[in-house]
């Protein structure tokens, strides 16, 4: 199995599973352990009560998303979650196998070649269900239901998902990876229950459905105490830290950057006790340094892989995901802003920020400017190769290292820890895949190598290690397959991954083109999944826009705009930010209990979740609290409104924030800007030397807003009276100046840069 990165809070972990575990049937009950012969027996008793059927031709073929289509030549008859499979299933009263992964998933890959491929297990599966095959990234809200169930039922959960379903849609019974006769028995014993208990099962899952509901929908109350919450998170956060090899936890590790490094970064930023602040930073800087040299990273081609099987960083699974890259994109770069400028670690910061831009624009960005979702795990080992294996693109053997880099392959193995046997350890290569394999990591420092090798200095060893891996990639890129490439386009990673290209373009500066990607990434969003008429956002683009916006399509391409609006000075992004979050208000804020939902509505999804959690991504509900703390300070005029919809997401769940506020550390560190306050900077006439002052510095309340009196319109002057006020005065100030604004009231024009650094 795939591990998962999210879990649902222990609050509602502990409330639900202690009515579901009266309700859901085991899957030891439902599918004893038996005998091949016992199972053929059952499968001819069933075929003669119920009847043969021949497949129709397997639908997925008219799917757009990659993850289906990879099902598309299965003997399984698969169809796309929709009306079509839903009304066979009431039709035929079959229960439905739902079957959610995506398309970089190893795990999901094994149970396809093992089971979907299979035309035994097929035959079973199209005999006796209706078989639904979920994009989990085209079709969160699917996702996130019944992962809750899954999660709720067994403690844990993850991808592939398999769940199965009455056809009212009601989860009765769930699991991950199965192997073949396993799944073989469970299907047998799932159909044989359908047939002996229906009433039992359709029992069981409505009454799940009405534990979930009544679970989800959480008290709202006013006890919520920041000061307490925040150093929870903090202080759980140091005792789960490695201080070995960095991190938070054991294997498997994951990066997880909502949960951990961006509020470490805030926390460092804000916290007053210097002690405090010091170690926060140090675990965030010390986890991001420990994974630059680990083999978590592609050190031949850049990039930085789902997560770490084991707790050194050092053995991937291997696909690459655009979320993970862009969030520890941003981590990197704010981190190495509270990172003294003449220290190593800064430096290999800004270098772990390089390594993410340089892979995500060549590999990941499409020719229209977007980025595509993921690469997968697996590849052809070469081009005559016909099975796939996990790594092969990335694992080296020491005779082909040898062979490619002649003389400098002893210094090269040695301080990337290559061995004659390989450097995997077998208890994290279950399949055995990697035997005599190895995966490249910083095994010894270059100071080390430089001595053991007698080279001058670092420097030179430096040369030699990048003109080394210049080589493996020429041979890489020359001689193995890529791996399948996600080439789907979803709304809220882009919004993820201009956040963090705006960084760096302030970060780096004028040293690249960063703001031009982030833009590029925004043009197409709005000409390809923005409706202008509506104001709506579609979720995803392959040949085609997809489905419908979530909430975190909204929360994290708005976050993406007002990021643009800072670095570009261009009012267009601030407006079209505003008006998506209107969107959003209309579509996803919950006007009875308060905050957010994370579903779009669809008659379909029978609980709407607002799911607060952060995972491997940040939860939407927490970004939409901090862009509606930065809303209130862009368009000041409607601060009452924004500031009531942000009080509402903490109010609604101040429960789980005083129960378990390190399962929403994102949502902790929005209250925490609240509370300290946001801080207006306005900015007026060509002040670049000021920009540059205020970029160099991490200020996570910061609001920065460009004002230049010579250069109409002023569409953000309407919706905020400070800018209006400063517009109208009849002897406008020309001077190039700053003002620094808290609590709506601002101080006198700052016109040098140097006094401008003592109030940063």
């Amino acid at each position: 199995m795939l591990a998962s990165s999210r879990h649902i809070p222990c609050i509602l972990l502990r409330s639900f599973t202690s009515k579901a575990s009266r309700l859901r049937p085991s899957i030891a009950r439902i599918a004893p352990q038996q005998h091949p012969t016992a199972i053929r027996a059952l499968n001819v008793r069933m075929a003669h009560t119920q009847g043969g059927s021949n497949r129709p031709s397997n639908r997925l073929a008219n799917a757009k998303s990659p993850y289906l289509l990879q099902h598309a030549e299965n003997p399984v008859d698969w169809y796309e979650w929709g009306q079509e499979a839903f009304t066979k299933a009431k039709e035929e009263n079959k229960p439905i196998f739902l079957s959610v992964g995506y398309s970089a998933c190893h795990w999901c890959h094994v149970l396809a070649h093992e089971s979907f491929e299979d035309a035994g297990t097929a035959e079973i599966m199209n005999r006796y269900f209706v078989n639904i095959k979920v994009d989990r990234e085209e079709r969160p809200d699917v996702d996130r239901l019944y992962m809750t169930f899954l999660q709720a039922t067994t403690g844990g959960g993850g991808w592939p998902m398999s769940v199965w379903l009455t056809p009212d849609l009601h989860p009765f019974i769930a699991g991950t990876y199965f192997p073949r006769f396993k799944f073989q028995q469970i299907l047998h014993g799932v159909a044989e229950a359908w047939e002996d208990r229906q009433e039992d099962l359709i029992s069981t899952g409505k009454n799940v459905i009405e534990q979930l509901r009544e679970v989800s929908s959480i008290a709202a109350s006013d006890t919520f105490n920041i000061q307490t919450a925040k150093d929870q998170v903090f202080s759980r956060l140091t005792k789960t830290y490695d201080e070995r090899y960095g991190g938070f936890g054991s294997a498997p590790k994951f990066p997880s950057p909502s949960q951990t490094l961006h509020f470490l970064a805030r926390y460092a930023a804000l916290e007053k006790d210097a002690s405090k602040a010091n170690r926060a930073r140090d675990m965030a800087v010390e986890t991001l340094v420990k994974m630059y040299h680990g083999g978590i990273r592609d050190v031949v081609g850049d990039g930085f892989a789902r997560y770490s099987v084991d707790d050194k960083w050092h053995i991937p699974h291997f696909e690459k995901m655009l979320y993970d890259n862009a969030q520890l994109l941003t981590a990197s770069l704010e981190l190495s802003l509270l990172t003294p400028p003449d220290s190593p670690s800064r430096r290999t910061l800004l270098q772990t920020a390089n390594s993410i831009i340089v892979y995500v624009t060549r590999d990941l960005r499409s020719p229209e400017g977007a980025f595509y979702s993921a690469e997968d795990a697996d590849s052809l080992p070469s081009h005559d190769s016909t099975v796939k294996k996990e790594g092969a693109f990335y694992a080296w053997t020491v005779q082909e290292l040898d062979k490619i880099l002649g003389e400098d392959s002893e210094m090269f193995k040695w301080h990337f820890g290559c061995k004659m046997s390989g450097n995997c350890d077998p208890s994290h290569d279950i399949q055995g895949e990697l035997v005599g394999q190895n995966i490249l990591y910083a095994a010894h420092s270059t100071q080390g190598t430089a001595q053991k090798f007698g080279k001058k200095n670092d420097t030179e060893v430096e040369m030699q290690l990048a003109q080394c891996l210049r080589k493996l990639k020429e041979y890489r890129d020359k001689n193995r397959p890529r791996p399948h490439l996600d080439d789907k386009i979803l709304t809220s990673w882009n919004g993820l991954m201009i956040s963090g290209l705006c960084k760096a373009a302030e970060v780096f500066q004028h040293m690249n083109n960063n703001l031009q990607l982030a833009e590029a990434a925004a043009a197409f969003v709005k000409s390809r999944l923005y409706d202008e008429n509506t104001g709506e956002l579609r979720r995803s683009y392959r040949e085609g826009p997809g489905p419908t916006g979530q909430a975190d399509d909204y929360a994290f391409f708005i976050q993406g705009l007002l990021d643009l609006y800072e670095v570009s000075r261009k009012e267009e992004y601030i407006m079209w930010a505003i008006r998506l979050q209107d969107k959003q208000d209309e579509l996803f804020y919950d006007k009875e209990g308060g905050g957010y939902f994370a579903s779009a509505p669809d008659e379909h999804i029978l609980i709407r979740m607002k799911d607060t959690q952060d995972g491997a991504e940040p939860s939407a509900v927490s970004v939409t609290l901090h862009n509606l703390n930065r809303l209130s300070h862009f368009a000041e005029d409607r601060h009452a409104e924004y500031k009531e919809k942000a009080y509402s997401i903490i109010k609604s769940n101040s429960q789980i924030l005083d129960k378990a506020p390190f399962a929403l550390a994102t949502m902790v560190d929005g209250a925490m800007m609240a509370d300290v306050g946001m801080k207006q900077f306005i900015v007026s006439g060509p002040v670049w030397d000021f920009l540059s002052a205020i970029r160099q510095s991490f200020l996570p309340n910061r609001v920065l807003i460009h004002l230049d009196p010579e250069s109409p319109p002023h569409e953000l002057a309407k919706v905020n009276a400070t800018l209006r006020s400063l517009l109208e005065n009849k002897e406008p100030d020309t001077r190039p100046n700053v003002r620094i604004c808290e609590n709506f009231t601002c101080g006198l024009p700052i016109y040098d840069v140097e006094e401008l650094k003592k109030h940063l």
